[in-house]
């Protein structure tokens, strides 16, 4: 499987490496969640949303590997 491209945004996007990077393909959402923490810890005291598609992902998601996924911070304004 090809890796899983991730844009980040905001302050996700400042204290990650890069704001878009490659990761191992993951099979669903809640896999991809759990990797991300192990791989940076710092996220999981963190609120952000994940989106897949353009859509906020609420329940596990299944990947094929060419979606586009995005790391949200917490939304303000109105």
């Amino acid at each position: 499987m090809e890796p899983l491209t991730i844009k980040s945004f905001g302050m996700l996007a400042e204290k990650l490496p890069q704001p878009k990077f490659e990761f191992p393909y993951q099979k669903d959402s809640d896999e991809l969640l759990k990797a991300l923490n192990q791989e940076y810890p710092f996220l999981e005291d963190l609120k952000f949303s994940l989106a897949v598609d353009k859509q906020l992902v609420q329940e596990k998601t299944p990947l094929k590997g060419s979606e586009e996924i995005a790391l949200l911070p917490p939304f303000s304004g109105g």
